[in-house]
């Protein structure tokens, strides 16, 4: 399991390689978030 550290450092790189117009699969990668304020502050923080 991720810790949120993880998650985040997982979906900035996600985001940063899609900004680079480079597609990215996030291949075997399954998240389920306990707390849904985690989710909306990640969204809210990339």
């Amino acid at each position: 399991m991720l810790n949120k550290d993880d998650m985040i450092a997982v979906a900035r790189q996600a985001w940063d390689e899609r900004r680079a117009e480079r597609g990215v699969r996030l291949v075997g990668l399954h998240v389920t978030l306990v707390n849904p304020q985690l989710e909306r502050q990640l969204v809210l923080g990339l």
